[in-house]
Order: structure tokens, then C-alpha cells, then sequence
């Protein structure tokens, strides 16, 4: 037998709930020690804690998914075919850009939302569905978050403008997309 071509793709196990949970920097020993620590099924690395929990009655709750945050700036969730990024931003630099308030009407199937912790500011954007014929996998998704993070700092908000337009059903945006933006655009299944 002969294989004449591989596709890369990311398989959905639908008994199952996949975390990762990235920082494009390394984390220190400590941090990797109170990360093992915090559930029995995650697997962790100087970038990276990953998690799978097998069946619908197991997951984490908001809760312990802060106390990971703590330690990095992205986690990505898929169940079922629904993916969940979620990005830690520095309140400071972000302070002025009032978030919240500016994208505070942002839900339907999918959604946006903002949740302020002590020196950051989550935000979480929920339910969305994946093309899969442009699939990234976790790993590539949680970089594109570090990537839209970095945008959010200086002060280029399209992909969270991407991220709200999705949520309300708003198939497209009319200005030019910055690159993660395009990005995240380009993998988001069509509405």
C-alpha cells in the first residue's frame, strides 16, 4: 500500500472536552509545579498545560479555568465541534480602550464577554465553529490568540471586532482586516 497524501486535521472524539492552555513565554518551575497541581488529567510543559476529560460529566468550570489563567495568556476549549478562546489581557494596557463597555451587546449562539480579574482582563469568546477546510490546531489556535493579543495592545481591536460580528450574525466586516484578524477570519465557519 502506498499512501499518496496526508491531511492535517483535528478530530472531534465527542465524549470529550480537549484544554490548552499556552504562553509564548516559558513558564518558571513553580508555575509548571502549581499547574500539575491543580487537575489529575492535565499534562504540562515550560509553554503548555493540556487537559482532556473524557464524557460529558467532567470539565472545568470558570473557576479552576482562572486559576490556570493565572499562569497563561491563552486557553483554547473544543467540545463537540465548539470552541471556546479565551485571552488574558493586562488591565493597564488596556485600560483605555474600554472593552466591556464597547463590545457589551455581543452574544447569540456565539459569545463575547469580558470578565475583570485583579491585574487582568479576560476575554472570552465563546461557542464559535471552526472551517474546516482552513483547520488550525490547538497549538496554532492558542499562537493566533497570542497573535490577537499582541494587536489588542497597540490598540488594533479588527479581530475582536471579527469576534463580535460573529457573535451577532453580521457575516462581514468592511474595513481592512489587520493580519490576525484576516487570520481568525479566515478560519471561522461562514454564517
Amino acid at each position: 500500500m502506498k499512501i499518496i497524501a496526508y491531511r492535517k486535521q483535528f478530530l472531534a472524539d465527542h465524549s470529550s472536552t480537549n484544554y490548552l492552555f499556552y504562553s509564548s513565554k516559558e513558564l518558571t518551575q513553580k508555575s509548571i509545579d502549581e499547574v500539575s497541581k491543580l487537575s489529575s488529567h492535565v499534562d504540562v510543559d515550560e509553554h503548555k498545560a493540556e487537559i482532556t476529560y473524557n464524557g460529558e460529566w467532567a470539565d472545568l468550570d470558570n473557576k479552576r479555568k482562572l486559576k490556570f489563567l493565572k499562569h497563561f495568556s491563552v486557553c483554547v476549549r473544543e467540545s463537540y465541534d465548539w470552541w471556546d478562546m479565551d485571552i488574558v489581557l493586562d488591565k493597564e494596557k488596556v485600560a483605555e480602550l474600554e472593552l466591556p463597555e464597547k463590545y457589551a451587546e455581543c452574544d447569540g449562539e456565539s459569545s463575547l464577554e469580558f470578565t475583570a480579574q485583579k491585574d487582568s482582563l479576560i476575554l472570552w469568546f465563546k461557542g464559535f465553529h471552526l472551517d474546516y477546510s482552513s483547520l488550525k490546531g490547538m497549538e496554532e489556535l492558542a499562537e493566533l490568540g497570542i497573535k490577537i493579543q499582541k494587536e489588542i495592545y497597540k490598540g488594533k481591536l479588527d479581530a475582536i471586532d471579527v469576534m463580535a460580528n460573529y457573535c451577532i450574525g453580521e457575516p462581514k466586516l468592511k474595513a481592512k482586516l489587520s493580519p490576525a484578524a484576516k487570520e481568525l477570519y479566515s478560519i471561522l465557519e461562514s454564517i
